[in-house]
């Protein structure tokens, strides 16, 4: 009989053999819920007996977390974890572990394409060529991206690593805004701080990297998106609800400004009527800027790994809900 038993609550990967693998170094049986659990009742009955809970969007609620009889750890796959009641666990000195920075390289990277291909103009001109509509004399109003003013809402590991990335497009300037980055840091990376004011009315392009707090709901609204450029293009790759997304869909429809590429939203998948949808200057996809191959294992190994630390009498290096 093994040592200890891991509940995975939320399926989804091909494959959890490198969870295996690493967890039977401890004698530790990993053991799949039957399907993916929607609801507490389906989460306890897949993990009442567990030592440690592996989850991506179960509900881990109070009620899961007082039926738990055995639990040591609630490792979620990725970073955020509004999910857990953070609380509730940490009352039962249950460790809650996230995996941050595991689609780091994978976001930055599809924020810069999203941004080309608004900058570029790339799905209309892939639409009419598929039209037989050879575009030799171009009209439309493209711009290039050397010396422009690139815009930074949130400078943590994303917005940095899309700025390191972005310094090869030779942006004229590059303000941020982020009031927990102290003004040197920001400085010593070529950057310079701004205010809300400043980045919303300055930026050509503006891409979004903060974390969804009650601050920051909808700080792009319609009075912010007033003052943009008409020529400028927002990128939003963080979290949906950064956006009020009606707003954007009239400032788009009146071409207030230039363009967007989303890659989140505040319902997602977004309703079949949603506005944005149907929009010609919009570039869109569907949460799916933090996946590669390597991304999934390296998130996968990462959390096994917290289970293994906790399990082994450690405590977890990403630990969310410190007592």
């Amino acid at each position: 009989m093994p040592a200890f038993k891991v509940s995975v609550v939320s399926l989804g990967y091909a494959s959890y053999a490198l969870e295996r693998s690493l967890l039977s170094r401890i004698d530790a049986e990993l053991v799949l819920a039957p399907r993916d659990c929607l609801t507490e009742e389906e989460v306890i009955a897949a993990a009442r007996d567990a030592d440690a809970v592996l989850v991506r969007e179960a509900p881990i609620g109070s009620r899961v977390i007082r039926a738990l009889t055995r639990c040591r750890a609630i490792v979620r796959y990725g970073v955020g974890v509004d999910n857990i009641d953070l609380e509730a666990a940490k009352m039962r000195h249950i460790y809650v572990a996230n995996v941050p920075g595991y689609g780091t390289e994978e976001v930055s990277d599809h924020a810069a394409a999203l941004l080309l291909a608004c900058i570029r103009r790339l799905l209309q001109r892939d639409a009419r060529l598929r039209r037989g509509i050879l575009e030799s004399d171009i009209q439309a109003p493209v711009y290039r991206t050397t010396g422009k003013i690139l815009g930074l809402l949130g400078y943590g590991q994303i917005g940095r690593a899309f700025h390191r990335k972005w310094k090869g497009f030779l942006p004229g300037r590059v303000l941020v805004f982020d009031p927990e980055v102290a003004p040197e840091v920001i400085r010593d990376n070529g950057a310079e701080p701004a205010t809300l004011e400043e980045l919303f009315s300055c930026s050509d392009y503006l891409s979004l990297h903060a974390p969804l707090t009650e601050k920051t709901r909808h700080i792009v609204d319609a009075d912010r998106l007033n003052c943009m450029k008409p020529t400028a293009i927002l990128v939003n790759t963080a979290r949906g609800g950064l956006i009020d997304e009606d707003a954007l869909a009239a400032a788009l429809a009146a071409e207030r400004i230039a363009g967007a590429g989303l890659d989140v939203f505040e319902k997602e998948p977004p309703p079949a009527d949603h506005p944005l949808l149907s929009l010609p200057n919009v570039v869109l996809s569907g949460h799916v800027g933090w996946y590669s191959r390597d991304a999934v294992q390296e998130l996968q190994r990462r959390a096994a790994e917290e289970v293994v630390r906790v399990l082994s009498g450690g405590t977890p290096h990403n630990w969310v809900n410190p007592w």
